[in-house]
């Protein structure tokens, strides 16, 4: 695995409360937005970003050291991967928060202070702090109109378990011992090893959640597991393929009909909230 630099000086003095963990592949377009909106965050504890990329084509890399350049919080890997979920394990491997979120390389937080939000009133390593801290998170084009997704966390979640009903990946602070247990992702996966993942935790530990009652990120449309409905059929494939030896068909497919169903309650139509809060503040020196 290559690291390219070495820990930033504050990693000497305490570890990161927060790692935010971005994987990239030709994302040139979009990381920047991705990289400024954690970079910018303002909180009173540590967190770091690590940039993991696969061996992008595009100026990717280049964009991800100009900001590292800036921000002593950026870690970078840059080592060619077997997929997306092979490069989120990469990031988990190296990353050093009690709690870590994974943002994807089109996607950013929705305000300056969304880690601070997320982690009001807790203490890193505090007894009593919640497995899971989940929020909403939008789905479609910055400032568009048309088809887009509000995706929330069902409010019973804490209580309602087993049932199929899930928090949206990109707006999980998930305790990083907890997902080590688990073995992170199944990399064999190519549509829905988050989702696994979730209810494999769900399953083994029976989490404690702190749900937050406002967005965390915003989500571009588009992904290998929302490009159409192929991907997503494909997606419920691998997750009933995972749940039916667990809980059997019956169970299995009950699940996956939950799944779905909160997939489709997401749908909006109308205008989404152009939520580019970085572009009006000034850059990270």
């Amino acid at each position: 695995m290559e690291h390219v630099g070495k820990p930033p000086r504050w990693a000497e003095r305490t570890d990161p409360f927060v790692s935010v963990v971005t994987v990239s592949l030709n994302a040139a377009a979009t990381i920047e937005d991705t990289i400024a909106s954690v970079s910018m965050q303002q909180t009173a504890f540590n967190f770091e970003h690590i940039c993991v990329d696969g061996g992008s084509a595009d100026p990717t890399r280049e964009i991800i050291d100009r900001w590292a350049e800036r921000s002593e919080r950026i870690r970078r890997i840059y080592e060619v991967d077997r997929g997306i979920f092979d490069a989120m394990n990469k990031g988990l491997s190296a990353a050093r928060g009690e709690y870590v979120l994974f943002l994807n390389a089109d996607d950013f937080l929705v305000a300056s202070n969304t880690l601070a939000t997320a982690m009001w009133g807790l203490m890193p390593n505090a007894t009593g702090n919640p497995d899971l801290i989940v929020g909403d998170v939008a789905m479609g084009e910055p400032g568009g109109r048309g088809v887009w997704r509000r995706r929330c966390v069902p409010r019973v979640l804490p209580r309602l378990r087993g049932c199929g009903l899930y928090p949206p990946h990109q707006g999980m602070f998930a305790k990083r011992r907890l997902l080590e247990s688990v073995g992170g992702f199944d990399a064999r996966l190519r549509f829905a090893a988050d989702l696994v993942q979730y209810y494999d935790l769900e399953r083994q530990f029976k989490p404690t959640v702190r749900v937050i009652r406002s967005d965390v990120a915003f989500m571009r449309a588009g992904g290998a597991a929302n490009a159409g409905l192929g991907p997503i059929v494909r997606g419920s494939m691998e997750i009933f393929r995972h749940l039916r030896p667990i809980h059997g068909f019956a169970r299995a497919t009950a699940m996956i009909c939950v799944k779905s169903l909160q997939s489709f309650a997401e749908v909006r139509y109308g205008a989404t909230a152009d939520r580019r809060w970085f572009t009006r503040q000034p850059a990270v020196e």
